[in-house]
């Protein structure tokens, strides 16, 4: 829909935290009648630009342009007023006001396009998910704003509803709405939006028609981290002994499923990697064998005991440790702290053991949580689950925030724990390539569904499954 107005228009946008640049010199355009995706893998900065876009957070440089009128100055309610709008990933009903209360919270335009006659009188928390997605954008729209951003919509969502959304979406671009959509489902931004935004360490790595952006060997690079074909190695031979077992669990949210019959296992001495896009369901498959969600179906088994309620910390004395995406959360322990609380009254050379494998710690022992970098917070959050020395130890996004060099030596510090300590390691990572550089077998986790089981070296020779799982190039999963 070439020649239609541009009612958004964002150019060289950066957003800083201190001396942290989080967005650099960012530039798009939302235009009526079309549908803009962002996408970009966890902490490349969507959340930062949309909260700049919105008011939420100051742009440190660059400028927001709505309908010829900056932005910058105005607060996020002013902006609102002139007709940007947006959704909240968690949709933020008003829960004791019915659903035609909340639209009209927001403003006096109908939402009859979405279907919401019929629901006028309910309350929210008697919704469907999809129903309770409806009333988000509903309410959006019932401010007369004409430019929409809306923050992961297919969340939970099943392929029906998913299928509806992008109906929805598409019909409100040919009502004259210039929408951006982010979200975690590569697919369906894919799908649904006419030109795609691809952030990448807070850049634009790429910018046009989906068809285009998806080819782009830099996209690829953003998300799988190279080419998985150079990544093969033996699998080592795995111990009878499962130190992991999920069988057929279902797992998710209050009502939500978010991972379906999931069946998966690690063995004694070998790294499994947990592969797949954001928003898969490998966070909450991690908080279900944790002991932080009770399934709704299926049996978990950690370390040959069933898990049966959520119990974090008979886990962890059991043997079970897991190293957090994000780093550690101790911000206000010093490095030496930490390491001393995750040695707890084992011998005291266990500390010295642990820095002789991160060494790059040894100078941050008396700095706090709160004053290393997101790299550095990972490395501890790493450090001290292996100083508890587990049997079965669990790493979530385990390059986040690392430079290639030092991501490939801290592999061989998981390598030789599973060698030479027997301890199983579930590795999620997003990075393809170099999850596969360490791991014996590996796993893809497809709207929350297992779609590949396999040796890694299997894995490494079949790029176009990966492909699919990650950008729906031959639909790995229907």
């Amino acid at each position: 829909m070439t020649g239609d107005p541009v009612r958004l228009s964002v150019s060289g946008l950066c957003v800083s935290y201190g001396k942290v640049e989080i967005v650099h010199d960012v530039s798009f355009t939302l235009s009526a009648g079309k549908v803009t995706g962002l996408i970009g893998p966890n902490g490349a900065g969507k959340t930062t630009l949309i909260d700049a876009v919105t008011g939420f957070t100051p742009a440190s440089a660059g400028q927001i342009v709505l309908d010829g009128t900056v932005l910058n100055s105005m607060p996020p309610h002013e902006r609102f007023r002139r007709g940007l709008t947006r959704t909240f990933q968690s949709l933020e009903l008003f829960e004791d006001l019915s659903v035609a209360e909340n639209l009209a919270v927001a403003g006096p335009e109908p939402a009859v396009a979405l279907g919401l006659g019929m629901l006028a009188d309910q309350l929210p928390a008697t919704l469907s998910h999809d129903e309770r997605l409806a009333v988000g954008l509903g309410r959006a729209l019932a401010a007369g704003g004409q430019v929409l951003l809306v923050d992961e919509p297919a969340a939970g969502l099943d392929s029906a509803a998913r299928a509806t959304l992008t109906t929805r979406l598409r019909r409100l671009a040919e009502r004259g709405y210039a929408i951006l959509l982010v979200d975690h489902d590569i697919k369906l931004v894919f799908e649904a939006c006419d030109d795609v935004v691809v952030l990448g360490a807070g850049r634009v790595v790429a910018y046009g028609p989906p068809a285009t952006v998806r080819d782009r060997p830099e996209v690829r690079e953003v998300y799988l981290g190279g080419s998985p074909a150079t990544a093969v190695r033996v699998p080592t031979q795995p111990s009878k002994h499962k130190v992991l077992a999920l069988e057929g669990v279902t797992s998710g949210y209050d009502r939500l499923p978010v991972m379906h019959e999931v069946t998966l296992d690690v063995h004694a001495g070998e790294i499994v990697a947990l592969l797949g896009p954001n928003g898969a369901g490998k966070t909450t498959l991690i908080r279900s064998v944790s002991g932080q969600l009770t399934p709704f179906d299926g049996r978990v088994s950690v370390l040959g005991h069933p898990a049966r309620r959520p119990n974090p910390a008979g886990l962890a004395r059991r043997g079970l440790a897991v190293a957090p995406q994000g780093g550690t959360p101790l911000r206000g322990l010093t490095v030496r702290q930490i390491l001393r609380l995750a040695v707890g009254r084992r011998p005291g050379d266990q500390i010295e053991r642990t820095l002789a494998s991160f060494p790059a710690l040894r100078p941050l022992l008396d700095r706090t949580g709160g004053e290393l970098s997101g790299g550095e917070r990972q490395q501890v959050a790493l450090a001290s689950a292996v100083a508890r020395q587990p049997k079965l130890l669990i790493v979530d996004e385990f390059s986040s925030g690392l430079a290639p060099d030092l991501a490939s030596s801290l592999l061989a510090v998981l390598r030789r724990l599973a060698d030479e300590r027997g301890t199983g390691i579930l590795l999620i990572e997003q990075h393809v390539s170099l999850a596969l550089a360490a791991a014996d077998r590996a796993y893809i986790l497809d709207r929350g569904r297992i779609v590949f089981t396999g040796t890694a070296a299997a894995l490494a020779a079949d790029p176009g499954l990966i492909n699919a799982s990650y950008f729906g190039i031959g639909s790995a999963s229907d």
